[in-house]
């Protein structure tokens, strides 16, 4: 009987169950570890989640609190303007800064609650349009997009057949404007056009909103009328900020210059689509736990001196 080779295949054998051994060990602690990490990941991510969520219960008390006890003037120089400071946690902090987005010009406002064209919405949105660079047409194809038929208002609206032709097709939502982003969906407003406008646009739920004057830029300010100079009101908007001034009423603005050399049809129209006071606020949220930071944003609604949350994202901003 040959014993040796019998030796030497039993030793293989053993030394390939070893390696087998060691390899299924190695599996099991990697394994481990995975699970571990996406646990731990898992409990950062929740504990952000409630982190942010008490900085937004912060924010509307805030606004809360302002509805109760300031009046029905809204301006930026008051508590709820301010940044808030960063708040320390176990491993981390949480900041925040609340934006009024009533300063904003609203599209949703661009149809009215019975499906039809805001006329004079309309006619400011398509001045804001040519401040910024963009056609003034396209008005029609954001009013395509929330209005429920299937016909297009102009020559540059646009409605389903025009958004299924295009290389990755979709449809139109007629139905309003939950996201101030959805506009990146809609004709004429691709890429780097959708930035031309998007720091004078809202997406308040309220279609009935209108622009607090005393937060709005002076871009979309300066669309009011093509004869008013950007700069002029830039400098006046400055100069009221430093002084601590703000609007009590719409008819304030009228009175002192550049805006007191609008007609009385402009002041007419706007005047339906002005206001001093807020209602729809954006809080941007930072949290940051160890080397990890984490933004999100809240959509809220003051309404009755109550506020609710209108929506929620966790994407950078």
């Amino acid at each position: 009987m040959n014993i040796k080779p019998q030796q030497g295949v039993a030793l293989i054998t053993i030394l390939v169950m070893v390696a087998l051994a060691t390899i299924l060990a190695a599996t099991i602690a990697k394994r481990q570890a995975n699970t571990a990490e996406n646990t731990a990941y898992l409990m950062r991510q929740n504990q952000s989640l409630l982190y942010a969520k008490s900085a937004e219960a912060f924010f509307s008390e805030l606004l809360v609190d302002d509805a109760e006890n300031a009046g029905n003037i809204d301006y930026l120089q008051e508590n709820w303007a301010k940044p808030m400071p960063a708040f320390p946690v176990e491993d981390g902090f949480i900041a925040g800064t609340l934006e009024d987005q009533s300063g904003k010009f609203n599209l949703n406002s661009l149809v009215n609650t019975d499906g039809t064209p805001n006329p004079q919405a309309k006619a400011w949105f398509e001045k804001l349009l040519l401040r910024v660079g963009l056609p003034e047409k396209l008005s029609e194809a954001v009013i395509d997009w929330q209005d429920a038929d299937n016909e297009t208002i102009g020559s540059m609206g646009a409605e389903a057949s025009y958004y299924q032709g295009l290389p990755q097709g979709y449809l139109p939502a007629n139905s309003k404007f939950h996201r101030v982003e959805e506009l990146k969906l809609v004709r004429g407003f691709e890429g780097k056009k959708y930035l031309q406008i998007a720091d004078y646009v809202s997406a308040d739920p309220n279609v009935d909103t209108k622009v607090n004057i005393n937060t709005a830029p002076a871009m979309l300010l300066a669309s009011l009328d093509p004869k008013l100079d950007i700069n002029t009101v830039q400098q006046l908007l400055q100069q009221r900020q430093a002084n601590l001034e703000y609007f009590s009423s719409v008819n304030e603005l009228w009175e002192i210059e550049p805006f007191r050399q609008l007609g009385a049809e402009v002041r007419s129209e706007a005047g339906n689509l002005l206001d001093v006071k807020s209602a729809y606020f954006k809080a941007r949220i930072e949290v940051q736990l160890g080397e990890r930071k984490r933004q999100f944003s809240s959509d809220l609604v003051r309404k009755d001196k109550a506020v609710y949350v209108a929506s929620r994202s966790m994407a950078p901003f």
